[in-house]
């Protein structure tokens, strides 16, 4: 079995190994985490939150004592009432909101407050725009279960304004609702008042009439000084503890985050101390022609057949061999 194939079958019993291994690291990653979590809690402002419960307006309801005609009237009015509160979710992030709230001291003078860090900046210079951004940001409505109910939440440093806050807000998004509402039914009175005058036929000057009878009835409810669009279930009021930052997960992620980049550090380092030559692959040398392995000593390379010699040496051989006789006396040549 490769030694590839043993790493990629390591255990966990050797990754809390390496882990123990890596023990120093990781405190002292976990211990920078906790500093450093510290310290952002020290820095941090606490927001605390501030919520409402809201509901689609109920309007006054009279379809069991009046007629056919009318109780159809009556429920075309709790179908707009219900576009109403729908409305509402979608417009009180919007910059004809946020103008009107801004015309109002209070409210900027309590933005002034708002911050994130002691460090931070704070917005000075608003305007409708900044403001609806930051409303979109900053309150959030959520579902309560499966019911129609709406929570209306809000986080600031300072719980007497963020209930303030949200009770303006809603004032006046459903204010602004009522008064749109208000000039589109006045509109059509007039209109079907004048068509009216001018119709002679009995059909149509019925049918104008419950049309005419629908539009008064709406136009009774948006001049009640009640919410139209969202009644409050529930009251703004604070919370009871501060809702960000949270201290239980800003220690967790901060620990953890500490603890792992110190693994990452040892693993580093030990990667950089280990043999750079045991990590290439390792090739087979081939055996040399030279080399027997039967022989006693293996590095003793085998005499080679000599060869004739040509041209040359084998004169200048001659000639030697030559010489060497001559020089010999006869005593030892016999």
């Amino acid at each position: 079995m490769s030694s590839e194939t043993l790493k990629s079958e390591e255990t966990l019993s050797d990754f809390f190994r390496e882990i123990w291994a890596a023990r120093v690291f990781v405190s002292f990653g976990l211990f920078c985490g906790a500093l450093i979590a510290l310290g952002f809690m020290a820095l941090a402002v606490p927001h605390q939150g501030a919520k409402m419960v809201l509901a689609p307006a109920s309007p006054m309801n009279m379809a069991a004592a009046l007629p056919a005609g009318e109780k159809r009237a009556v429920a075309a009015t709790n179908i707009t009432n219900d576009m109403s509160f729908t409305r509402f979710e979608a417009s009180y992030k919007g910059s004809a909101v946020a103008g009107l709230l801004l015309r109002d001291p209070e409210i900027t003078a309590g933005l002034a407050q708002d911050k994130a860090f002691q460090f931070s900046k704070t917005e000075e210079s608003w305007n409708p725009e900044k403001l609806a951004s930051y409303i979109a940001r900053r309150v959030q409505i959520d579902p309560v279960g499966e019911t129609s109910l709406r929570t209306f939440t809000y986080l600031h440093p300072d719980t007497t304004f963020g209930v303030m806050f949200l009770q303006r807000l809603h004032n006046i998004t459903d204010g602004l609702i009522r008064h749109g509402l208000r000039k589109d039914v006045n509109e059509r009175i007039a209109y079907l008042n004048d068509a009216l005058s001018e119709t002679m036929n009995p059909d149509h000057r019925r049918a104008m009439t419950d049309l005419l009878m629908e539009q008064e009835r709406l136009k009774m409810l948006v001049s009640i000084d009640q919410p139209y669009a969202a009644s409050v279930v529930v009251p703004a009021a604070p919370a009871v503890k501060a809702l960000w930052p949270d201290p239980m997960l800003v220690y967790s992620a901060f620990i953890v985050v500490g603890g792992f980049l110190g693994f990452v550090v040892f693993s580093i380092r030990n990667f950089k101390q280990e043999d750079v030559f045991a990590r290439l692959p390792v090739k087979d040398v081939k055996q040399q022609d030279w080399f027997l392995s039967e022989s006693g000593n293996s590095n003793e390379k085998p005499e080679e057949p000599r060869k004739p010699l040509t041209g040359k040496k084998a004169s200048q051989k001659k000639a030697k061999a030559s010489k060497r006789k001559k020089s010999t006396p006869p005593e030892a040549a016999e």
